[in-house]
Protein backbone atom coordinates (compact mmCIF):
# COMPACT_ATOMS: atom_id res chain seq x y z
CA UNK A 1 0.00 0.00 0.00
CA UNK A 2 2.40 2.54 1.26
CA UNK A 3 1.80 6.65 1.20
CA UNK A 4 -0.32 8.11 -1.00
CA UNK A 5 -2.30 10.97 -0.06
CA UNK A 6 -4.64 9.63 2.51
CA UNK A 7 -2.07 8.46 4.11
CA UNK A 8 -0.77 11.32 4.13
CA UNK A 9 -3.20 12.98 5.61
CA UNK A 10 -3.79 10.13 8.33
CA UNK A 11 0.06 10.62 9.48
CA UNK A 12 -0.20 14.78 9.55
CA UNK A 13 -3.55 14.36 11.72
CA UNK A 14 -1.96 12.00 14.07
CA UNK A 15 1.37 13.29 14.97
CA UNK A 16 1.46 13.97 18.54
CA UNK A 17 5.56 14.05 19.27
CA UNK A 18 8.18 13.24 16.86
CA UNK A 19 8.36 9.18 16.24
CA UNK A 20 11.92 8.57 17.29
CA UNK A 21 13.28 5.25 16.04
CA UNK A 22 10.38 3.93 13.61
CA UNK A 23 10.47 0.62 11.77
CA UNK A 24 7.94 -0.23 9.16
CA UNK A 25 6.49 -3.12 8.13
CA UNK A 26 7.36 -2.99 4.30
CA UNK A 27 9.17 -0.30 2.98
CA UNK A 28 7.00 2.24 2.57
CA UNK A 29 6.82 3.29 -0.98
CA UNK A 30 5.75 6.98 -1.99
CA UNK A 31 2.67 6.57 -4.40
CA UNK A 32 1.84 10.67 -4.61
CA UNK A 33 2.86 11.38 -8.37
CA UNK A 34 0.94 14.37 -10.40
CA UNK A 35 -2.72 12.93 -10.06
CA UNK A 36 -2.77 13.25 -6.04
CA UNK A 37 -0.21 16.74 -6.20
CA UNK A 38 -3.06 19.37 -5.75
CA UNK A 39 -4.47 17.24 -3.01
CA UNK A 40 -1.43 16.22 -1.32
CA UNK A 41 -0.33 20.25 -1.05
CA UNK A 42 -3.78 20.92 0.21
CA UNK A 43 -2.90 18.07 3.16
CA UNK A 44 0.31 20.04 3.72
CA UNK A 45 -1.44 23.37 3.75
CA UNK A 46 -4.07 22.11 6.16
CA UNK A 47 -1.47 20.23 8.71
CA UNK A 48 2.00 22.02 7.93
CA UNK A 49 1.53 25.37 6.43
CA UNK A 50 4.65 26.34 4.16
CA UNK A 51 5.44 22.88 3.54
CA UNK A 52 5.61 21.92 0.16
CA UNK A 53 5.36 18.36 -1.43
CA UNK A 54 9.03 17.96 -2.65
CA UNK A 55 9.93 18.30 1.00
CA UNK A 56 8.62 15.36 1.72
CA UNK A 57 8.85 13.22 -1.62
CA UNK A 58 12.19 12.55 -1.55
CA UNK A 59 14.19 10.97 -4.53
CA UNK A 60 13.88 7.22 -3.95
CA UNK A 61 10.85 6.06 -4.26
CA UNK A 62 10.13 5.49 -0.64
CA UNK A 63 9.22 7.60 2.53
CA UNK A 64 11.84 8.11 4.36
CA UNK A 65 11.62 12.04 3.46
CA UNK A 66 8.35 12.00 5.56
CA UNK A 67 9.40 10.17 8.32
CA UNK A 68 12.17 12.22 8.76
CA UNK A 69 10.17 15.34 7.91
CA UNK A 70 7.79 13.53 11.17
CA UNK A 71 10.47 13.05 13.71
CA UNK A 72 11.55 9.91 12.88
CA UNK A 73 15.51 9.77 14.34
CA UNK A 74 15.55 5.97 11.97
CA UNK A 75 13.78 4.36 9.75
CA UNK A 76 14.45 0.43 9.21
CA UNK A 77 11.78 -2.03 7.26
CA UNK A 78 11.51 -5.51 7.60
CA UNK A 79 10.09 -7.47 5.66
CA UNK A 80 10.00 -11.66 4.56
CA UNK A 81 12.35 -10.53 1.48
CA UNK A 82 15.11 -7.98 0.70
CA UNK A 83 13.44 -7.26 -2.58
CA UNK A 84 12.34 -3.82 -1.94
CA UNK A 85 15.43 -3.06 0.41
CA UNK A 86 14.02 -4.18 3.75
CA UNK A 87 16.98 -3.94 6.33
CA UNK A 88 15.63 -6.80 8.83
CA UNK A 89 14.22 -9.96 7.01
CA UNK A 90 11.53 -11.65 9.28
CA UNK A 91 8.50 -13.66 8.46
CA UNK A 92 5.22 -11.61 10.72
CA UNK A 93 4.07 -15.27 10.94
CA UNK A 94 6.62 -16.23 13.25
CA UNK A 95 6.89 -14.20 16.81
CA UNK A 96 10.28 -11.50 16.04
CA UNK A 97 13.29 -12.60 18.61
CA UNK A 98 13.80 -11.12 21.67
CA UNK A 99 16.36 -8.73 20.34
CA UNK A 100 14.00 -6.70 18.79
CA UNK A 101 11.61 -6.24 21.59
CA UNK A 102 10.80 -2.45 23.16
CA UNK A 103 13.04 -1.50 20.28
CA UNK A 104 11.24 0.90 18.87
CA UNK A 105 9.36 4.19 19.36
CA UNK A 106 7.21 3.92 16.37
CA UNK A 107 5.80 0.72 14.14
CA UNK A 108 4.17 1.98 10.98
CA UNK A 109 1.69 -0.54 8.93
CA UNK A 110 1.05 0.70 5.79
CA UNK A 111 -1.17 -2.10 4.80
CA UNK A 112 1.30 -5.38 5.47
CA UNK A 113 -0.51 -6.95 8.08
CA UNK A 114 -3.79 -7.67 5.97
CA UNK A 115 -1.12 -9.76 3.68
CA UNK A 116 -0.37 -11.46 6.75
CA UNK A 117 -1.94 -15.12 7.36
CA UNK A 118 -1.15 -15.23 11.21
CA UNK A 119 -2.61 -11.83 12.53
CA UNK A 120 -2.65 -12.51 16.03
CA UNK A 121 1.08 -13.41 15.64
CA UNK A 122 1.74 -10.15 13.66
CA UNK A 123 -0.11 -8.09 15.95
CA UNK A 124 1.49 -9.85 19.12
CA UNK A 125 4.89 -8.96 17.12
CA UNK A 126 3.87 -4.83 16.98
CA UNK A 127 3.29 -4.69 20.70
CA UNK A 128 6.21 -6.74 21.39
CA UNK A 129 8.37 -4.37 19.23
CA UNK A 130 7.17 -1.03 20.60
CA UNK A 131 8.81 0.72 23.75
CA UNK A 132 6.08 2.01 26.38
CA UNK A 133 5.26 5.17 25.21
CA UNK A 134 5.75 4.79 21.80
CA UNK A 135 2.83 4.64 18.72
CA UNK A 136 1.23 2.12 16.04
CA UNK A 137 0.09 3.59 13.17
CA UNK A 138 -1.23 1.84 10.75
CA UNK A 139 -3.32 1.81 7.55
CA UNK A 140 -5.17 -1.51 5.68
CA UNK A 141 -8.13 -2.45 3.72
CA UNK A 142 -11.38 -2.11 5.46
CA UNK A 143 -14.09 -2.34 2.56
CA UNK A 144 -14.36 -3.05 -0.75
CA UNK A 145 -10.90 -4.22 -1.38
CA UNK A 146 -11.95 -7.86 -1.77
CA UNK A 147 -8.81 -10.00 -3.10
CA UNK A 148 -6.32 -7.09 -2.38
CA UNK A 149 -4.89 -9.32 0.46
CA UNK A 150 -5.92 -12.11 3.17
CA UNK A 151 -8.48 -9.92 4.87
CA UNK A 152 -9.90 -6.57 5.20
CA UNK A 153 -10.42 -5.61 9.16
CA UNK A 154 -13.07 -4.38 11.41
CA UNK A 155 -12.55 -1.47 13.68
CA UNK A 156 -14.07 -3.51 16.45
CA UNK A 157 -10.46 -5.70 16.20
CA UNK A 158 -7.94 -2.70 16.56
CA UNK A 159 -10.34 -1.41 19.46
CA UNK A 160 -10.05 -4.86 20.93
CA UNK A 161 -6.62 -5.73 20.77
CA UNK A 162 -5.37 -2.24 21.39
CA UNK A 163 -7.61 -1.14 24.27
CA UNK A 164 -7.17 0.03 27.52
CA UNK A 165 -7.71 -3.17 29.34
CA UNK A 166 -4.26 -4.10 26.94
CA UNK A 167 -2.15 -1.17 28.18
CA UNK A 168 -2.80 1.42 25.02
CA UNK A 169 -4.45 4.63 24.59
CA UNK A 170 -6.38 4.59 21.35
CA UNK A 171 -5.26 8.59 20.42
CA UNK A 172 -7.34 8.19 16.69
CA UNK A 173 -8.89 5.60 14.89
CA UNK A 174 -10.56 6.66 11.41
CA UNK A 175 -12.61 5.29 8.34
CA UNK A 176 -10.87 6.98 5.16
CA UNK A 177 -12.66 6.61 1.86
CA UNK A 178 -10.37 6.83 -1.41
CA UNK A 179 -11.83 9.37 -3.12
CA UNK A 180 -11.88 13.20 -3.46
CA UNK A 181 -10.36 15.33 -0.55
CA UNK A 182 -9.36 13.20 2.25
CA UNK A 183 -12.34 13.28 4.98
CA UNK A 184 -11.67 10.77 8.02
CA UNK A 185 -14.96 9.67 9.52
CA UNK A 186 -13.48 9.49 13.45
CA UNK A 187 -14.78 6.34 14.94
CA UNK A 188 -16.08 5.57 18.32
CA UNK A 189 -15.21 2.26 20.30
CA UNK A 190 -18.59 0.24 20.39
CA UNK A 191 -17.68 -0.57 23.88
CA UNK A 192 -18.35 2.88 24.73
CA UNK A 193 -21.69 2.94 22.90
CA UNK A 194 -23.08 -0.48 24.56
CA UNK A 195 -23.69 -1.48 21.26
CA UNK A 196 -22.57 -3.15 17.89
CA UNK A 197 -21.14 -0.65 15.16
CA UNK A 198 -21.95 -1.77 11.81
CA UNK A 199 -21.00 0.24 9.21
CA UNK A 200 -22.12 -2.01 6.41
CA UNK A 201 -21.75 -1.03 2.95
CA UNK A 202 -19.37 1.91 1.33
CA UNK A 203 -19.78 3.39 -2.24
CA UNK A 204 -15.95 2.39 -3.17
CA UNK A 205 -12.76 1.37 -1.07
CA UNK A 206 -11.65 2.54 2.58
CA UNK A 207 -8.96 2.45 4.62
CA UNK A 208 -8.79 1.84 7.77
CA UNK A 209 -6.67 3.69 10.00
CA UNK A 210 -5.27 3.53 14.04
CA UNK A 211 -2.71 5.45 16.43
CA UNK A 212 -2.60 3.82 19.39
CA UNK A 213 -0.14 4.25 21.97
CA UNK A 214 1.51 1.97 24.51
CA UNK A 215 1.57 3.00 27.55
CA UNK A 216 3.61 1.44 30.44
CA UNK A 217 3.20 -1.53 32.21
CA UNK A 218 1.47 -2.65 29.05
CA UNK A 219 0.96 -6.92 29.54
CA UNK A 220 1.58 -9.40 26.82
CA UNK A 221 -1.54 -8.67 24.25
CA UNK A 222 -4.78 -10.41 25.52
CA UNK A 223 -7.24 -13.07 23.87
CA UNK A 224 -10.03 -10.65 22.77
CA UNK A 225 -13.80 -11.14 22.59
CA UNK A 226 -16.00 -9.33 20.37
CA UNK A 227 -17.90 -6.47 23.07
CA UNK A 228 -21.12 -7.09 22.29
CA UNK A 229 -20.52 -10.98 22.57
CA UNK A 230 -18.64 -10.19 25.92
CA UNK A 231 -21.35 -7.99 27.35
CA UNK A 232 -23.95 -10.29 26.30
CA UNK A 233 -22.08 -13.26 28.16
CA UNK A 234 -21.74 -11.29 31.35
CA UNK A 235 -22.97 -13.13 34.36
CA UNK A 236 -23.63 -16.32 32.66
CA UNK A 237 -20.88 -19.08 32.94
CA UNK A 238 -18.68 -19.79 29.82
CA UNK A 239 -16.30 -22.85 28.67
CA UNK A 240 -14.26 -23.61 30.81
CA UNK A 241 -15.34 -21.83 33.94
Amino acid sequence: MGIDVYVLDFLMRARRRPLGATLWLGRQGFHIGAPQAMLAQAVLDAHAPGTRLPDIAGDTGYGEALFRFLGASSVQAMDQSAYEGATLLHDLNRPVPAALHAGFDCVFDGGTIEHVFNVPVALANVHAMLRPGGVFLSVNAANNQLGHGFYQFSPELMWRVFSAAAGYRMEAMYLMSLAGMPAPQRLTDPERMGRRDEIGSTAGPMYLMVAARKLAGAQPLPHVQQSDYARAWLGTPQAGA
